[in-house]
C-alpha cells in the first residue's frame, strides 16, 4: 500500500504542473477558444492543487478528513457547455492552428496520465483518500475529453479550409 502523505505531494506536483502548463499555453494561444479553454482549466487545476495542500495538512498534523474539507466541484464540463452554447466557435478560426492542435493534443495526454496516476488509487490504504483520488481520475478524464474535442474540431476545421488558411 501507498503512504497517504507522498501520494498527496505527489499528486500536488502533479496538478501543479497541469496549472503552470495551461496557464502558459493560455498565454501563447492565439486562438480564442483554444486560449479560453486553457484559461478556465489553469484555473481548475490550481483549485485541485489548494484543495490537496489542505488536505495534506490535515494528514501531516494526524487530523481525520472531515466533512468541513469538501471537495472542490469541477466546473469544467459546464463552463465549456454554456460557452458553446453562447458563442458561434466556428468563426474563430486563426493562423494558429497547428501549433495550437499539438498543444492540445500534448494536454490531452497529460490529462489522460494524471487519470491513469488517479486511478492508482486503489494502492492507497486510506479509504477517503481512495475515494477522494477516485473523484480527481474522473474529473482529469472529463478534462481529457475537453482537449480531445477540442483537438478533434481544429483538426477536422484544418483539414477543411481551403488552401492557403
Amino acid at each position: 500500500m501507498y503512504n497517504s502523505i507522498k501520494v498527496i505531494n505527489l499528486v500536488m506536483a502533479m496538478e501543479l504542473h497541469g496549472y503552470n502548463f495551461c496557464k502558459d499555453n493560455s498565454i501563447k494561444s492565439r486562438n480564442l477558444q483554444t486560449k479560453a479553454i486553457f484559461e478556465k482549466l489553469s484555473k481548475i487545476e490550481l483549485e485541485h492543487y489548494e484543495y490537496l495542500k489542505k488536505l495534506l495538512k490535515k494528514y501531516k498534523d494526524g487530523e481525520t478528513v472531515s466533512e468541513e474539507l469538501n471537495l472542490p466541484e469541477d466546473k469544467g464540463e459546464i463552463f465549456f457547455e454554456k460557452r458553446k452554447e453562447s458563442e458561434n466557435l466556428a468563426q474563430n478560426l486563426e493562423q494558429s492552428m497547428i501549433q495550437d492542435m499539438n498543444v492540445l493534443r500534448m494536454d490531452y495526454l497529460i490529462e489522460e496520465d494524471f487519470r491513469d496516476y488517479y486511478s492508482m488509487s486503489k494502492k492507497v490504504e486510506d479509504e477517503q483518500l481512495r475515494e477522494i483520488l477516485s473523484h480527481f481520475a474522473g474529473w482529469e478524464d472529463n478534462h481529457a475529453k475537453i482537449f480531445k474535442d477540442e483537438y478533434d474540431r481544429l483538426m477536422d476545421k484544418y483539414m477543411n479550409i481551403s488552401w492557403g488558411g
